[in-house]
């Protein structure tokens, strides 16, 4: 089925690689504080625009949120873009009556446990740094707004990503091909309420449980990091 889909942070590494995936069979709206390369539909704004992101969101059928600051430990600008910009896509979300998001989580709330365990969606957050405590804040708001408002939420807790790496050297890494898969299946996906699950590829290194992704959303990644025993971290 074809599908209307915003794209937030369209301008972004990851928002590139969603858009050029996903425009093959669903039309596609970008939004950046930025215009976006080879998108016809595209508004600039700020995520702390509410009115403007109610506008994006117009008319959509999924929301692929991948806004806010990609990193740093500045408590106001992350303020802004990361806590109250989610906020306004998923209020702008209920308020338009889109009710399945793609909510671009990081793998590194869970990064404080020790690297011999397999991270599980199970597992309690951990996290270090402003950045990856407006992460976690992101799930928590998800979590309410299925439970209060009937909505489909996916938490896609991405790894590491690179434009100028196509395919995963590490556990940790998502490929260019999987990242169009997972979150091509966290908005298309039937029966799903609220879940999280690892953005990143395959791997012969179980750092990652990714049998919750396949029984939750369908994603089987496709391409595998193959890491020498001896190299894994004990």
């Amino acid at each position: 089925m074809i599908m209307r889909v915003l794209v937030t942070g369209a301008a972004g590494s990851v928002g590139q690689c969603v858009i050029k995936g996903l425009r093959a069979n669903h039309c596609v709206r970008a939004h950046d504080r930025f215009p976006t390369p080879n998108v016809q539909d595209y508004l600039v704004s700020d995520l702390n625009d509410f009115t403007a992101v109610e506008r994006a969101v117009e008319g959509m059928d999924a929301i692929i949120h991948l806004g806010g600051l990609p990193g740093g430990d500045d408590w106001d600008d992350l303020l802004q873009s990361n806590f109250i910009g989610t906020y306004h896509v998923f209020e702008a979300a209920r308020k338009q009556g889109v009710k399945r998001i793609a909510y671009a989580s990081r793998a590194g709330v869970l990064g404080a446990y020790p690297k011999h365990l397999t991270r599980t969606a199970e597992m309690v957050p951990r996290p270090v740094g402003h950045y990856t405590v407006s992460k976690v804040f992101g799930e928590s708001l998800a979590h309410s707004y299925v439970h209060r408002h009937d909505m489909e939420i996916v938490c896609v807790r991405i790894g590491n990503f690179k434009l100028e790496r196509a395919l995963p050297e590490h556990p940790h890494h998502l490929s260019h091909g999987d990242c169009v898969r997972i979150f091509e299946c966290a908005i298309t996906h039937p029966n799903v309420r609220y879940e999280v699950v690892f953005g990143v590829s395959a791997s012969n290194w179980p750092l990652y449980d990714m049998e919750h992704g396949k029984r939750a959303i369908g994603y089987e990644p496709q391409d595998v990091a193959i890491v020498p025993e001896e190299e894994w971290e004990r």
